[in-house]
């Protein structure tokens, strides 16, 4: 019978001479049978049971025990179908709504069997596999062709798909198409888009971490007497071990702070309480070890550790840790092994047992709406060809990244961007009754990222499945859309209930949930509002270790620090006024001037005439309060008012604090404003690519950057224009926040502006 150290060196993904090519092994590139050439320039946690999830289901990875929780009712929201909700096909839909699991399948089986490539990371020959959440993904046609066919205009658009596979040579990104009746047509052609750097492929959920493995085994056997002293029996490498006193799980998270042309990961490792604990406590429990792995090669077998911290002590070799202990040269903190109602939530709402109502199409009607939904596997939600009484107010409205960035040492600090990880497949389908209430309709997605039991991934393109994590329902909110009491004898009050469409989608990138409502209301104002869940990413704290901790934590328990860090998100606005495309940024704030010595507000009127930081960027100063408005010039009403719809903060929003010079602001520059707008470009695509986690001082040759696409200086006076709007918070951790956060959140609002002739739900103009 194997020990557990005979089965936790035999990860899942095998290092043989046979099968893994170093970069320089095979320099040639992938064969490609149907080849069009052109050169075009264009955060999740991945967790590891340290391999043995399966071995230890007995203990800590066993069955989840439910005694203790205390089952509350039914969440309920008022909800008042019968206002012509409907779903059904659209032209939209047809163009811009993302690849089915059978496209996703067939053009990842296409490109496999035309270049040898594999779906994962594994022994292709070729060394070429398709990678991370932007695998395979809708290669977006252009606005103008997409708009041609929806409106009526012209032929529609063949769909494409982008791969992105690594290979000897780097990250390569291909067009592959048509693709048509779900799958790759006989004469498809496979094009070349966009090269990037090696050193910054995406991470691949399941394979990286297992390949790590090896290494970090090595690294424990070589310290078991140092680890059973300081941390007890849960290491399920060494003999002996049963998971009576729990286990260690191990995640892997990218180092942003390396030398130019470098990767580097760093493997974490986190306690997991015994049964009947359930293990997702484990974000509370950091075990005060970590191995630091230069991952630069393409071949497995170079990556080598370079740096080992135990107990805040850090060592370039695991041997040099192992001889200060020996001589008794090394302090040896201690791991607090305490669990219990803290670390896991005890009330929770039951599932309602209603079936779930699928919607096969994403196209929606509502009162005086119409738009369609989808959603990206790498960035997610997206809403299309936005229109109010069949006027188009918005080409696209989408979510395009989330940053954490959380304070520390430059051994601590780290960045997520959870694009890079998904923003979409590492969640699950929605529960009613839990997510959305009773009587929501449910719409699908595609995702190829099964989750497997510990909280890594198989992630196999050709293995694409649909999950449901978008729900639509309709709500009466608790407070009137307009409400005036008439000063008669008696007063006379008058008023009329907001009526809502909520569109909502729910993301969970690991230990973060991310929340996304979409609120479409009568009188033509959309309000978007991410709501920030989940566990705390919590540090190990001991004043006799790491006593600097309190300037970067606040400590939430005894031993328990939770890193101040902040959490940011992107939506890409393109907004057509009415369907017109020649737009202008106009902005008006209240100033003052003195007159006759007497000081008074004054509007301060303005429209930005080029694109450019400083120039077409902003955050909103309480000082200035005013609007930030797209406008059509050559449509005015009877006041002489260009129609247009603002973009406005609905609730307080806090942005980068680091500065302009730091990795993580160069990685994701959109998180130094609330408000960017540029010209559309169909290449400007995203806010940024998903790449950005790894080697920050490299361009990434995708060219997705916000800083790039201002440095343009482009005129934008009535032109087409997208709206990059960023908002987020500092979370400074607090008691309240364990076992998880209390939800809270940042939203903004675009509303009409002088787009209408007056209140269109107080007084609907005649038909």
């Amino acid at each position: 019978m194997p020990t557990a150290r005979d089965v936790i060196q035999q990860p899942r993904y095998k290092v043989s001479d046979a099968n893994w090519c170093s970069s320089g092994e095979r320099s040639e590139e992938p064969r490609l049978l149907t080849v069009s050439v052109s050169f075009l320039v264009g955060g999740v946690v991945a967790l590891l049971a340290s391999s043995l999830a399966g071995k230890v289901s007995n203990s800590a990875w066993g069955e989840l025990s439910s005694a203790g929780l205390v089952l509350s009712g039914l969440w309920s929201v008022p909800s008042t179908p019968g206002r012509n909700l409907s779903f059904g096909p659209s032209k939209a839909e047809e163009v811009l709504g993302e690849l089915t699991p059978q496209e996703v399948r067939s053009a990842a089986a296409w490109f496999i069997a035309q270049t040898g490539a594999s779906g994962v990371r594994n022994s292709s020959k070729d060394c070429v596999w398709l990678t991370g959440p932007s695998a395979v993904e809708l290669y977006i046609p252009s606005k103008t062709e997409a708009l041609s066919y929806m409106e009526g205009r012209g032929p529609k658009p063949s769909r494409q798909a982008r791969i992105t596979a690594v290979g000897p040579q780097g990250v390569q990104e291909y067009r592959l198409g048509p693709l048509e009746d779900g799958r790759v047509v006989n004469d498809a052609k496979l094009e070349k888009v966009a090269k990037v750097p090696l050193t910054k492929r995406p991470t691949e959920v399941g394979a990286d971490p297992d390949l790590l493995m090896p290494l970090v085994n090595k690294t424990f056997l070589s310290l078991q007497t140092l680890l059973l002293e300081a941390f007890g029996p849960i290491f399920m490498q060494f003999d002996g071990f049963t998971g009576k006193q729990g286990s260690i799980v191990q995640f892997m998270r990218n180092h942003a702070l390396v030398p130019k042309g470098s990767r580097v990961d760093i493997m974490k490792n986190l306690w997991v309480p015994p049964a009947p604990q359930n293990p997702e406590a484990f974000w509370l429990h950091e075990v005060p070890i970590d191995i630091t792995i230069n991952t630069t090669s393409m071949n497995p077998k170079e990556w080598e550790v370079i740096e080992v911290t135990f107990c805040s002590q850090s060592y370039q070799t695991a041997e040099k840790l192992r001889d200060d202990h020996a001589n008794g040269a090394l302090k040896i903190c201690k791991l607090r092994q305490e669990t219990g109602t803290w670390d896991y939530p005890q009330k929770e709402a039951k599932p309602s047992p209603a079936e779930k109502k699928v919607e096969e199409h994403g196209g929606v009607n509502w009162g005086p709406w119409s738009f369609t939904i989808t959603q990206r596997p790498s960035t997610g939600p997206a809403l299309l060809d936005v229109r109010f009484k069949g006027e188009r107010v918005l080409y696209e409205l989408s979510l395009q990244d989330a940053q954490a960035a959380y304070a520390g040492n430059r051994h601590q600090q780290f960045f997520y961007s959870d694009a890079s990880w998904s923003m979409s497949m590492l969640s699950a389908s929605l529960e009613p009754g839990v997510d959305c209430p009773e009587g929501s309709h449910y719409l699908p997605a595609t995702s190829w990222y099964q989750m497997q039991e510990g909280g890594s991934a198989s992630t196999d393109p050709t293995e694409a499945f649909s999950l449901t994590p978008i729900c639509v329902f309709e709500w009466d909110e608790d407070h009137t859309i307009w409400r005036h009491m008439d000063n008669s004898a008696p007063p006379s009050v008058h008023g009329n209930i907001r009526k809502t469409l909520v569109v909502r989608f729910v993301c969970t990138v690991s230990n973060y949930d991310y929340i996304t409502d979409v609120k479409f209301r009568e009188d033509g104002e959309i309000e978007v509002h991410t709501r920030f869940a989940g566990y705390l990413e919590a540090r190990y704290y001991d004043p006799e270790f790491n006593a600097y901790e309190v300037n970067y934590s606040s400590i939430v328990r005894p031993g328990l620090a939770g890193p101040i860090h902040s959490h940011a998100v992107c939506f890409k606005a393109d907004i057509d006024v009415a369907g017109v495309r020649e737009n202008t940024l106009h902005t008006v704030h209240v100033g003052t001037e003195t007159v006759n010595d007497l000081q008074s507000k004054v509007l301060v009127r303005h429209d930005v005439e080029h694109e450019g930081i400083g120039e077409s960027t902003f955050v909103a100063d309480a000082t200035k309060p005013g609007h930030w408005v797209i406008v059509d010039r050559a449509a005015k009403s009877a006041a002489g008012n260009a129609r247009g719809y603002s973009i406005s903060l609905s609730t307080w929003a806090s942005k980068q604090v680091l500065s302009d010079s730091h990795p993580f602001t160069q990685a994701m520059p959109w998180t130094k404003y609330h408000l960017a707008v540029t010209k559309q470009h169909d290449e400007e695509y995203r806010v940024n690519s998903p790449y950005v986690q790894y080697d920050g001082y490299v361009t990434d040759g995708s060219a997705q950057n916000l800083d790039l696409f201002l440095a343009n200086r482009e005129k934008i006076l009535d032109e087409d224009l997208v709206a990059w709007i960023g908002i987020g918070k500092e979370h400074i951790p607090r008691q309240e926040d364990l076992p998880l956060v209390s939800n809270f959140g940042v939203g903004f609002s675009l509303q009409p502006m002088n787009f209408f002739e007056g209140n269109v739900v107080a007084s609907p103009p005649k038909k």
